[in-house]
């Protein structure tokens, strides 16, 4: 049965031109992934494996002094937990900075970051875009931060990612044009990828905002008021937003997932509950 889009296709455009203006954006498509097809970022030492540690509250479940002697990536405040001196993380991933955030909730990371980690042992990735408040912008105006060894992520000319962006090296290369950063975990995962890992883990990726639309607080390991507060930018989704957001993250985790597969990378789940259901899952305790 002939859809509306089908009749739509026939009556506004010749069929034989249709049919060549399709041919010619695939070819298009195919001779762009063939010219950004350098994965070289991807050959990486494939016996390791690495944790990407997110601030979910169900970390405080799990034994993170496991994570020792293991390359762990933590994102956002996880660097609040009690134990991130001990298990001392290889990098830190911070997504970039946007509305209602200013520089005093910049500070609150980099004040707490010269606390708890050692700047010749820890590697600090920052997300950037253009933005009055930028983290960039942060360590041009207060230099005495700059002790750390920072790296930045520049999103200014990204795209979401799609079926037709998954396929090209510079979506997944983090010093070319890598993908939108809906959450902090998709630049983690990034991070990951570009080190040469096999197999990445998730601990504390509860994305479970959906059990509650209303729930503006309480959203993470810690007190809300020992981090940064994102009542206000929680409170500007509605129901369409939260349902689309999820929507974007579910679908782009799948492309994530069965792209990397295709060079042996895995993501793996082990998070204690929580609401993704996109990656395998497997019991934390079990992996040591």
């Amino acid at each position: 049965m002939s859809t509306v889009k089908d009749v739509l296709k026939g009556w506004l455009i010749p069929p034989k031109i249709y049919k060549k203006v399709s041919s010619l954006k695939r070819g298009l498509i195919k001779k762009e992934i063939e010219e950004n097809d350098d994965y070289s970022f991807f050959k990486g030492n494939f016996k390791r494996r690495c944790f990407i540690v997110a601030s979910g509250p169900s970390i405080l479940k799990q034994d993170l002094k496991l994570l020792k002697d293991e390359y762990v990536i933590a994102v956002s405040h996880a660097h609040k937990h009690k134990d991130i001196s001990l298990i001392s993380p290889k990098y830190h991933v911070l997504a970039p900075f946007h509305h209602p955030f200013t520089f005093d909730d910049a500070k609150k990371y980099f004040d707490d970051f010269q606390k708890v980690y050692d700047a010749n042992k820890t590697e600090i990735y920052l997300g950037h875009r253009t933005y009055k408040y930028s983290f960039k912008n942060f360590l041009e105006r207060f230099p005495k931060y700059n002790s750390f060894q920072y790296n930045y992520i520049d999103y200014s000319n990204s795209s979401q990612l799609d079926e037709l962006n998954v396929g090209l090296s510079s979506t997944w290369d983090i010093g070319k044009k890598p993908f939108e950063c809906r959450t902090v975990i998709y630049s983690a995962i990034l991070l990951a990828v570009n080190k040469g890992f096999k197999k990445i883990y998730l601990l504390g990726c509860d994305h479970d905002y959906l059990y509650s639309k209303k729930r503006l607080e309480g959203n993470r390991f810690y007190s809300d008021k020992d981090g940064i507060d994102d009542k206000i930018h929680l409170e500007a989704f509605d129901s369409e937003r939260w349902y689309f957001e999820y929507y974007m993250r579910w679908k782009q985790y799948r492309l994530m997932r069965d792209h990397l597969s295709k060079y042996g990378i895995e993501i793996i789940n082990a998070t204690e509950g929580g609401h993704l259901d996109v990656f395998p899952r497997v019991k934390y305790e079990s992996l040591f």
